[in-house]
């Protein structure tokens, strides 16, 4: 997590954005720049749509790997089976 300024912490409180939520804007969140040198990042409905692409894929995965078996030897692959 990136280093948060007093005041950040104190607005996250205030603003029901925990560290979790804070961690998806910083992935997911698309940026733009603001006066001073500064950037903003917005977490919106096109950043959590994809957000939820994403993940969907991860679990499609999980789910395919899911009792999968490596056989290793001599630091490589020797074969591969799923296991039910």
């Amino acid at each position: 997590m990136m280093k948060m300024s007093k005041h950040a912490k104190i607005r996250s409180q205030h603003r029901a954005l925990p560290n979790e939520a804070l961690q998806v804007v910083l992935k997911h969140g698309r940026i733009s720049y603001a006066p001073g040198g500064t950037c903003k990042l917005f977490f919106g409905n096109k950043e959590c749509a994809h957000a939820i692409n994403d993940l969907k894929k991860v679990i499609k995965t999980l789910e395919r790997a899911k009792g999968g078996t490596l056989i290793l030897g001599d630091d490589q692959i020797v074969t591969v089976y799923k296991q039910h």
